[in-house]
């Protein structure tokens, strides 16, 4: 009982304090960041750790903080749109900071430590998983374009297979704003499922796709071709890709 009121009286002094939680933290720094509000030091300094504002200081560059680094770092984007659109937890203090960045949407890991954003990862490319596709056969993996950006191109290397339930549909692509980038593994005779592990910019017109293999340990006595396509933004279709399979 001691220990349930000590828990809501720090609670309550922390709320009388007016101590901001984790995700408004965030929000309020994010909004700064994209232009929506002003930046200032004193902003920064309130909610970014020691060690992560000592990594941003640019010394050479009109001595100040690249806070923009926070963001996707473009110059030029598709449109004068910036938002915050969402802040998601996802474990371990780290945190999935959502946002559109001059009509690019993007995502970036900050990590909370004590009230304060401590670590961050670069923007990740957002994407769509296309349902119920499957490679058709007689082809060969070798000879299936790096890239999609029609359906009757994507219909001559990939059949599509409905399924029962309420999702068992195929996804609907929409070509005029997105294309479709295909992984497409070895044969196999054991159970496996593709996880897209990490898709992020890794260069000015670079991205660099990761894509891991989870395997059933029996072999059957039938071969399947494990597959994943990734539905992205047009506005990345002339980049190059690093395919990594893992």
């Amino acid at each position: 009982m001691r220990k349930l009121f000590f828990a809501f009286a720090v609670v309550l002094l922390a709320s009388c304090a007016g101590k901001k939680s984790d995700v408004d933290v965030i929000t309020d720094l994010y909004n700064a960041v994209l232009g929506q509000t002003v930046m200032t030091d004193e902003l920064l300094k309130e909610s970014v750790s020691e060690d992560l504002l000592s990594a941003l200081w640019e010394a050479d560059y009109e001595d100040t903080y690249s806070y923009w680094k926070l963001r996707t770092g473009y110059q030029d984007g598709l449109s004068e749109e910036s938002s915050l659109e969402s802040v998601e937890a996802v474990g371990d203090g780290w945190y999935h900071v959502a946002y559109t960045d001059m009509g690019i949407h993007a995502v970036t890991d900050v990590k909370m430590v004590k009230g304060k954003i401590a670590d961050y990862k670069p923007f990740r490319i957002p994407f769509e998983i296309a349902r119920g596709y499957f490679f058709r056969n007689g082809l060969e993996a070798d000879d299936c374009p790096d890239r999609f950006f029609s359906q009757e191109l994507l219909d001559q290397f990939f059949g599509m297979a409905a399924v029962m339930g309420e999702n068992g549909k195929p996804t609907v692509i929409d070509f005029d704003k997105n294309f479709v980038i295909p992984v497409v593994y070895p044969e196999t005779d054991q159970e496996t499922s593709l996880v897209v592990e990490r898709f992020w910019h890794t260069g000015a017109t670079e991205l660099t796709l990761s894509v891991g293999a989870i395997r059933g340990e029996e072999h059957r006595s039938f071969t399947i071709r494990p597959i994943q396509l990734l539905i992205v933004d047009n506005y990345y279709r002339d980049y190059q890709i690093d395919r990594r399979l893992n």
